[in-house]
């Protein structure tokens, strides 16, 4: 399949604004395994503003690591675009996909395997500066600037190596290796999921200060609705590959529609009873036969897949 023909065939979602800095539209991500195809992907639909952070939650299994590696092309999707500034990066060449991660960036769950072991940090904060051919004296300068904005210097951490420093700490200066090449975007795939709490907000408030010192936008992919409350403005929810509803995270937190993010919020833990959100939550199994259901909208700016069954690209009653 041809992915800009298919793309362009692909109905504009009404739930797409015309501001976005990153447009996701119609993605989709197969892989082979030894029992068949997998269809990981299927149709995802999604745009972000400039420093706007959309949270893209759901269970372990349901795509949304595949749909933030799939925007930097890591391996890219077999159908849909993702356009950012404008630029549709479908057919972008190995050197015009290298020059646009500059403005695009992601910070990995496991920042100790994404480190080489033998090389010390001030080189692996600089290796994507020292890739793009930035000059040595320019590279020091961004980064120190980069590990300074996640409380670190040269002088503490740069001539170590990663298996000096602790979770958080290694998750830190991941996310100085991103922001030293100057982005627009960073997609952080489940960046606090292997943290201590204490440690987690840490990071937490490290994240939220750089995007809004750096008028940064983020595609935040986390399983834990409460740390994706705390740092998105929009909310989407995936499963089974799919996108079942899409919103401003407040509307999506107080009067969730799709019965699987009723079940989503239903299960996140409260001190008190009390506090949890009044809603009925379905005893039978509506989210799954609701999963491939187009999404209509239920409030304004927010939508449920609610509607009719879609089936490749088509509605069937």
């Amino acid at each position: 399949m041809n992915v800009t023909t298919a793309a362009v065939q692909a109905p504009r979602a009404p739930w797409l604004r015309d501001d976005a800095l990153l447009t996701v539209q119609d993605l989709h991500c197969a892989f082979k395994t030894p029992t068949g195809r997998v269809h990981a992907v299927r149709g995802v639909t999604f745009d972000v503003r400039p420093g706007e952070t959309l949270g893209l939650v759901g269970e372990s299994g349901c795509g949304k690591t595949t749909t933030g590696r799939a925007i930097l092309r890591l391996p890219p999707g077999q159908a849909g675009t993702v356009t950012f500034r404008g630029e549709d990066m479908s057919g972008y060449s190995h050197t015009e996909m290298r020059q646009a991660r500059q403005r695009l960036q992601m910070i990995f769950q496991d920042p100790l395997s994404s480190f080489n072991p033998r090389r010390r940090i001030i080189d692996i904060v600089g290796e994507g500066l020292q890739i793009q051919g930035v000059a040595s004296a320019e590279r020091e300068r961004r980064v120190a600037a980069a590990l300074e904005q996640v409380g670190m210097s040269v002088e503490m951490v740069g001539g170590r190596r990663a298996h000096e420093f602790s979770g958080g700490q290694c998750q830190r200066i991941a996310i100085a290796r991103a922001l030293a090449l100057g982005p627009d975007l960073i997609v952080c795939d489940e960046p606090v999921a292997s943290l201590d709490v204490s440690v987690q907000a840490r990071v937490l408030n490290v994240l939220q200060d750089i995007r809004d010192r750096n008028d940064l936008s983020l595609v935040f992919v986390s399983h834990d609705l409460a740390v994706v409350k705390v740092m998105s403005d929009r909310v989407a929810v995936m499963y089974r590959g799919r996108i079942v509803e899409i919103g401003p995270a407040d509307a999506v937190y107080r009067a969730p529609s799709h019965p699987y993010t009723r079940r989503l919020l239903d299960a996140v833990p409260v001190i008190d009873e009390d506090e949890r959100a009044d809603f009925d939550v379905a005893d039978d199994d509506g989210e799954w036969r609701t999963v491939d259901r187009a999404l209509v909208e239920v409030a304004p700016g927010h939508f449920a897949a609610l509607g009719d069954i879609v089936t490749d690209g088509e509605s069937v009653p």
